[in-house]
């Protein structure tokens, strides 16, 4: 499944993503919730669709609680906070509708039989900790780096004309990934479309960052690309989680759902 292989799979020898959980997710809170949602999918009361307001809720609060941690006190007077905060809820409408589906195709078992309700319920549980857990804790600390960077990119405009260029830095341990390494004393100007593809994150667990130098800019380095979903600049498209997430792989009826739930939000 191409989400489970986005959290996953995909990370060279030397990863990253072991950074420390920045806070534990409190699944007590989210009980009832999963138990109504798992009775309605059970009964045929709800499909993944119809989406739910308390999973999207709790989801967004989280994500849009990193994104502020980490743009720090300047985010409530920024022309960036209602569009990254409108990006964060979007990806907690979509990412529930991925969650519902998994959720539905444990209704049937191996031989086609609807599953009793307490199987489908353990099933279930499952889901619900790998996405609002595992998933969740993963997207929480990729939420708080990009606020961290959406910050520095209005610092780095504010100075490039005394430091006109960046220089690309790694941690420079061996648990950075070997795609991020070759871009380690990558020094573009700011304006660089460079920046539009490579400016950190670039991945879940991403460490690496930029610094504004008056040192010159190196030559014309191809480097090899990186995570799809990550070849963005948050500084300047204010998407926190971009289109390409699989998350956001989905038929017309489903888009339509997402779309119509964003606006409801918006009016």
């Amino acid at each position: 499944m191409a989400i489970n292989r986005h959290y996953t799979g995909g990370n060279e020898c030397g990863h990253e993503h072991s950074e420390p959980a920045i806070r534990a997710i409190n699944l007590s809170t989210w009980t009832n919730a999963i138990n109504r949602i798992a009775k309605d999918l059970h009964n045929g009361k709800m499909v993944p669709v119809d989406l739910d307001d308390v999973l999207i809720t709790k989801t967004y609060g989280e994500l849009k609680d990193a994104t502020t941690l980490g743009f720090g006190a300047t985010f409530g007077k920024s022309k960036a906070k209602p569009f990254l905060l409108d990006n964060v809820f979007k990806f907690s409408v979509a990412k529930t509708y991925q969650q519902l589906v998994e959720m539905q195709g444990f209704l049937v078992d191996e031989k086609g039989q609807l599953r009793t309700f307490k199987a489908f319920k353990d099933k279930v549980d499952t889901v619900h900790e790998k996405y609002n857990n595992r998933y969740l804790e993963v997207e929480y600390n990729t939420a708080k780096r990009s606020g961290q960077a959406a910050q520095q990119w209005v610092e780095i405009q504010d100075e490039k004309d005394l430091f006109p260029n960046l220089v690309y830095r790694t941690i420079g341990d061996n648990r950075v990934r070997k795609t991020h390494v070759e871009l380690d004393g990558i020094t573009k100007p700011v304006d660089d479309p460079f920046w539009d593809v490579y400016y950190p994150p670039n991945d879940h667990g991403c460490r690496c960052g930029v610094k504004s130098t008056e040192k010159a800019a190196t030559g014309n380095a191809k480097p090899k690309p990186i995570n799809e979903a990550f070849q963005n600049n948050v500084g300047k498209t204010n998407q926190v989680f971009t289109d390409k997430h699989p998350y956001y792989t989905m038929d017309k009826p489903a888009k339509n759902a997402v779309d119509k739930k964003v606006d409801e939000k918006n009016k």
